[in-house]
């Protein structure tokens, strides 16, 4: 609902959202359900490297993501880190630790930026069918039950799931 409010704003040319890289991926499919990207760009950045380490890579990242986000033809959802451009239809994290760690698997990166420029390799991503889009707005609008994630191990009590589910929870992921 930011994102569309953000979007609406004949100011802004594109929303840019720093985020985690475990789920980078699932928002970027889910914003490129739910949103009208057809003018102006969504762009998902994220960093493999803390803040701290030697040679941290989200200042570069969010400064790749705002010249993705500034290009005057930009559209979709896109995820941008190590210098590369996803659509997020393509978008997969495939290594767990390098700073490399995103891919379009065989399809290949949309582009790359460079030097603050922006280089695409394939056309900027097609908007979703008006129909679809009705019927994934329908979903994002609903009211999601409640669901946690809760690990297990060998010799695991179950204490969390009894205190999740006194607590309310609707729906656990194990």
């Amino acid at each position: 609902l930011r994102c569309r409010h953000h979007l609406a704003d004949p100011e802004v040319k594109g929303v840019v959202i720093t985020h985690g890289t475990d789920t980078l991926e699932e928002t970027a499919w889910f914003l490129h359900e739910v949103l009208d990207t057809q003018a102006k760009p969504v762009v998902l950045t994220s960093a493999m490297r803390p803040a701290t380490a030697l040679a941290a890579d989200g200042p570069q990242n969010l400064l790749d993501a705002v010249a993705v986000a500034a290009h005057p033809q930009a559209r979709g959802v896109l995820a941008v880190a190590s210098g590369e451009i996803h659509t997020a239809r393509a978008v997969q994290k495939v290594h767990p630790y390098r700073v490399h760690a995103f891919s379009s698997g065989e399809s290949g990166p949309l582009g790359w930026v460079e030097e603050g420029s922006v280089r695409l390799a394939q056309d900027w991503p097609l908007a979703l069918s008006p129909l679809r889009r009705i019927a994934m707005e329908n979903i994002a609008n609903d009211l999601w039950p409640r669901v946690e994630v809760v690990i297990s191990h060998a010799g695991a009590t179950g204490a969390i799931v009894d205190a999740l589910v006194r607590d309310g929870v609707q729906g656990l992921v194990v």
